[in-house]
């Protein structure tokens, strides 16, 4: 079932669960009523996984990346995932107390169309506020 909070346009998907009806509260179905709240999915860890789509970038030239900077708060690592035409690349890093932290990646990267991701796979909570990539292009990869 895929859920959209219609004031901020967050999705989540449940796929543990068949739903019947969702409130704001509760989901039901034909095996119980069940609570959202809580840091657990009925005891287990609760993964996000943010994905933005891959676009152009800016300019012909084979884009790499030097380094991805995250504002964010959280305890614990997090995985920094780069979406290629046909290559994913995950890198984990850790969240810093400063709040700002970076997520050095690959140097062979080289694509026009790059998407990104960030997820946290122990289920810990985070915020976060902003993603900027350093992205350099190449002085003569077109093709």
């Amino acid at each position: 079932m895929i859920v959209v909070n219609t004031l901020t346009g967050a999705v989540s998907e449940y796929t543990r669960h068949d739903f019947q009806s969702i409130t704001p509260t509760h989901g039901g179905s034909a095996t119980g009523l069940y609570a959202f709240d809580g840091d657990t999915d009925n005891g287990l860890p609760i993964v996000s996984e943010i994905r933005l789509p891959a676009t152009l970038r800016e300019s012909t030239l084979k884009q790499s990346i030097q380094m991805a900077y995250l504002s964010m708060r959280g305890d614990g690592s997090a995985c920094f995932t780069v979406h290629g035409a046909r290559e994913v690349w995950r890198y984990s890093f850790p969240l810093r107390p400063s709040e700002q932290t970076r997520c050095p990646v690959g140097r062979g990267i080289r694509e026009n169309y790059l998407g990104f991701g960030l997820s946290n796979p122990a289920g810990q909570a985070f915020t976060l506020d902003r993603v900027e990539i350093l992205a350099a292009a190449s002085k003569s990869r077109r093709v």
